[in-house]
């Protein structure tokens, strides 16, 4: 009878064993973190990856550990480089970085991870170099466009300040100051070697402010080439007791437009010559009567400045010209003129060919009445023939004549104050 309870107490502890093993088995299984099979090769493309290069090694994100966190915790940062004991390892974000964010503190932690997951240095200078370029390729191009010039009209017309070389000096030293903070002081100053030239001309406006920083100094170069090589001509005729002559300065002018036509293109340097050049100077001077807009400028200058380039390169000038030869190229001009500014423009456009409007505009710019400009020469043109007819006036004597056109001026003058006078009115 013992030996019977002892057994039965023997079996009921191994089934309160077997009990204990499974009920230890189901919790410590469910305790766990599931597995789940990953295939990193079919990871999409990071950031990373696209600006090292489709053949850069994939690197694989590994998760936070408990001895150091995560450098960014946000949803859209950066590549951060984790810091481990054991080595530092990369997380992979959905943040991409570009020129934009050069200058911001995210920069110099993006930087430090693609060294951290093993970028070899050349390609973390290329990425940075590439990234800073292109910011100040923006700055530049701004510069360009604050400081553009009213190249339509007369340069006594705009005040002209050379704010581009100073300018142009201060964003390099910011560029420098930047590629040293990110790459070291070895590096800014290699690269300060390809700093922008500002010395020769203002590169302004949205095409040519625009050049890369290789076409912007090939440019500076060729003008002060040109400029150098106008000098020493000038000197030249200067010390043989010459007058400077026409044909050979504008085949000095034709030298650069050469040079310019070998790197730029024809809109670059179609903006070069119409903002720089010797015709444009003298088509602003031309047109300054008549206020052309700049579209107008653009169109006449179109216009005009192959026949005037041609007959600068033949003759030198007009007065060089036979008068058959400067009646066909005036004809030319003056047509070529009519077509770019339609008929309307182009007689306000011969009107200011006129010494009495152009009087009559002086006059009423000094009054400051620009409305009274035609009110005036139509009364300038009717003094104009009463004069003609005293000086004709044969039956006069000339105390009388002197006594007449006297009176004439002063009948003048005191009509020129009553237009204004009305014109104010208006």
């Amino acid at each position: 009878m013992r030996d019977r309870n002892l057994l039965h107490l023997f079996l009921a502890l191994n089934v309160a064993l077997a009990a204990a093993f499974v009920t230890y088995l189901f919790l410590s299984n469910n305790s766990q973190p599931k597995v789940v099979a990953t295939d990193f090769s079919k990871a999409q493309k990071t950031n990373l990856q696209t600006r090292l290069g489709t053949n850069a090694p994939v690197l694989r994100a590994s998760a936070p550990t408990n001895a150091a966190p995560a450098i960014n915790q946000t949803n859209t940062p950066v590549v951060a480089a984790v810091a481990t004991n054991a080595s530092p390892v990369a997380v992979f974000t959905q943040k991409k970085f570009d020129w934009n964010d050069v200058e911001k503190p995210e920069y110099v932690r993006y930087t430090e991870s693609l060294r951290a997951v093993g970028c070899p240095e050349e390609k973390v200078r290329n990425i940075i170099l590439a990234d800073i370029d292109e910011l100040f390729q923006h700055k530049k191009l701004k510069l360009a466009l604050e400081h553009d010039q009213q190249w339509w009209k007369p340069q006594s017309e705009y005040l002209i300040v050379n704010v581009m070389q100073e300018r142009g000096r201060i964003l390099e030293e910011e560029r420098q100051a930047l590629t040293e903070k990110l790459l070291g002081t070895d590096v800014a100053t290699e690269k300060h070697r390809d700093a922008l030239l500002w010395n020769s001309v203002q590169l302004t406006g949205p095409v040519l402010g625009n050049l890369s920083p290789q076409l912007h100094n090939q440019v500076q170069e060729i003008c002060g080439d040109s400029i150098s090589r106008h000098q020493a001509y000038f000197w030249e005729r200067a010390n043989q007791g010459q007058p400077l002559n026409n044909v050979e300065m504008a085949s000095l002018r034709e030298h650069t437009r050469s040079e310019l036509r070998k790197i730029l293109g024809p809109l670059e340097v179609e903006e070069f010559v119409l903002r720089y050049s010797h015709n444009a100077s003298q088509l602003r001077e031309e047109l300054r009567a008549m206020d052309p807009t700049p579209d107008e400028f653009r169109k006449v200058f179109r216009a005009t400045d192959p026949l005037d380039h041609q007959m600068q390169m033949e003759f030198g000038g007009v007065e060089a010209m036979s008068e058959k030869q400067r009646e066909r190229y005036q004809k030319d001009r003056e047509s070529a003129i009519r077509d770019a500014l339609g008929t309307t423009r182009f007689q306000a456009y011969l009107l200011t060919k006129d010494p009495l409007y152009r009087q009559a505009q002086m006059t009423a710019l000094q009054y400051g009445a620009p409305k009274a400009i035609l009110p005036i020469y139509e009364m300038a043109k009717v003094s104009e023939s009463k004069r003609q007819k005293i000086l004709r006036d044969a039956t006069l004597s000339p105390q009388q004549r002197i006594d007449a056109l006297n009176a004439l001026n002063l009948e003048q003058q005191r009509s020129v104050q009553q237009i204004v006078s009305d014109s104010a009115r208006r």
